[in-house]
């Protein structure tokens, strides 16, 4: 076993439990963000174009594409172009709650790794501290600064891991959950726009696509 990993004492295996479980997390949620599809300036305009005039061959080949990410609910979105409006907004409504879900998930994991760990490796100082100072009251000759700091040390040891597993987790929970909410209210605002251009409406020209938020 290696040194580093026994001074960490009893709360080694939690910490190390922890790291894996972080990074797993952390590198899976990373994939499924970069594979989504981009919200490009001219992808939004070619989907507007699609939706108001819905005989055309855009809209067939937006419809029949290889559908990802918002690509899926536009195509949803125009195979289901006969149904009422109202019917609309409610297939476009679930698809988004499944969307968040889906881009949400194991991000609750990633936090509660974030605050465990530093609180593992706090207990683990605790226990360093305790055993040190039960080594220092049977030792008959006198403490010496040296002896003080070689068990501080080791017994900080844990708290240290701990903050190293807790920040990277913390920072990608939080990260992921910005990305995710940025990239479902410009996936909103395209189909939104879209809806409205399925039945011949449009926003007034002083809004600008390019301003919307993309991935």
């Amino acid at each position: 076993m290696p040194l580093w990993f026994e001074h960490m004492g009893a709360v080694g295996w939690p910490l190390g439990l922890c790291s894996l479980l972080a990074g797993a997390l952390i590198l899976e949620r990373l994939h499924v963000f970069l594979v989504l599809a981009p919200l490009r300036h001219a992808a939004r305009q070619a989907a507007l174009t699609a939706c108001s005039d819905c005989n055309s061959q855009a809209c067939e080949r937006l419809w029949r594409s290889d559908r990802q990410g918002w690509g899926q609910a536009l195509g949803l979105l125009l195979e289901h172009r006969r149904l009422a409006s109202a019917q609309r907004e409610d297939l476009l409504g679930c698809w988004l709650l499944e969307e968040r879900q889906r881009l949400g998930r194991h991000l609750r994991l990633l936090q509660l790794i974030g605050v465990l760990a530093p609180m593992l490796g706090l207990l683990g100082t605790v226990l360093g501290m305790v055993a040190m100072f039960a080594d220092i009251a049977a030792v008959a000759q006198p403490v010496t600064p040296a002896l003080l700091a070689d068990g501080l040390w080791q017994a900080l040891y844990t708290t240290v891991w701990g903050l190293c597993i807790a920040i990277p987790a913390l920072a990608a929970g939080q990260g992921f959950a910005l990305w995710a909410e940025r990239y479902l209210e410009g996936v909103q605002a395209l189909l939104n726009r879209c809806h409205l251009a399925l039945d011949g409406l449009e926003l007034t020209p002083g809004t600008a696509v390019a301003g919307w938020a993309s991935a």
